[in-house]
């Protein structure tokens, strides 16, 4: 698929690996932050950019299981790919500050657990109404 479709880059979340796991693909980088150890290796967030594409990986301050990568594309585009496990109860200050780390223009990608109406769902939780108000 990647091959066919090319894209510039690839948000993945709950990639299931640890440190020792190394994760190549010809023609890409990658930027990831795998599960802290002791969870099972559950969840951990990757990007994957071409190499195609001048990119770089961006420091986050925060506890989320989050990366971020700027891709020069026709501008400076900024990437995140973020993961909140179901059950983690989140701050809405901390996403605040994972955003108010992201330069402009950014795109914010994952798997963030919240069902809504909103986006086509057939209920809502509460993971669902937080992201509405973030939005």
């Amino acid at each position: 698929m990647i091959n066919c479709i090319q894209p510039v880059c690839i948000g993945l979340q709950e990639t299931f690996l640890s440190s020792n796991n190394p994760l190549k693909l010809r023609g890409c980088n990658s930027v990831r932050k795998d599960a802290a150890i002791g969870s099972n290796h559950s969840g951990g967030v990757c990007i994957l950019t071409s190499n195609l594409y001048p990119s770089s990986p961006l420091t986050l301050h925060t506890s989320l299981q989050a990366v971020a990568v700027q891709v020069h594309v026709r501008n400076l585009v900024t990437v995140c790919s973020v993961y909140l496990p179901p059950h983690d109860v989140i701050d809405n200050h901390v996403l605040d500050n994972l955003i108010d780390q992201l330069p402009t223009p950014f795109l914010l990608l994952g798997d963030f657990n919240g069902h809504s109406a909103l986006w086509g769902s057939d209920v809502t939780n509460s993971r669902g109404r937080q992201i509405e108000l973030f939005i």
